[in-house]
């Protein structure tokens, strides 16, 4: 959604992120691995993933601006929610990089609500529309 406002290095961290998240429970989804495909058009670059660890994609977040690390935590927790749900390794998963990259709890919680509200008016809205 709002991933074209990150600059080109914040982009390349970010799907890092991504692709460490999707894969921190040894499984990757179909879901997950369509939005890893989404985000890299959404921000018009090669899905090619650097070799960094967690550590160093967080490190090379830090300086970026309070916007930039609210739309990398706001994207991260969609595509926790992308397979249909947020189990608690996923919480703590967010929990530890909203933390690292300064995003309060309360700021993450506001975050987390209304992804969630954005699902579920998405699902709703599919009902409607592909319904007769």
């Amino acid at each position: 959604m709002y991933l074209s406002k990150l600059d080109l290095n914040e982009k390349k961290s970010f799907l890092n992120l991504a692709a460490i998240l999707a894969e921190s429970n040894g499984i990757v989804e179909e879901s997950e691995k369509f939005m890893l495909d989404m985000y890299c058009a959404e921000m018009q670059i090669e899905g090619e993933l650097e070799d960094k660890s967690f550590e160093e994609n967080i490190e090379a977040l830090r300086s970026s601006s309070s916007e930039a690390k609210n739309i990398i935590v706001f994207e991260l927790i969609g595509l926790c929610l992308t397979d249909g749900g947020y189990d608690d390794e996923e919480k703590d998963n967010m929990k530890q990089i909203a933390s690292e990259l300064g995003v309060s709890a309360d700021k993450l919680a506001e975050l987390e609500k209304d992804m969630a509200d954005y699902y579920e008016l998405v699902k709703k809205m599919s009902v409607h529309v592909f319904s007769n």
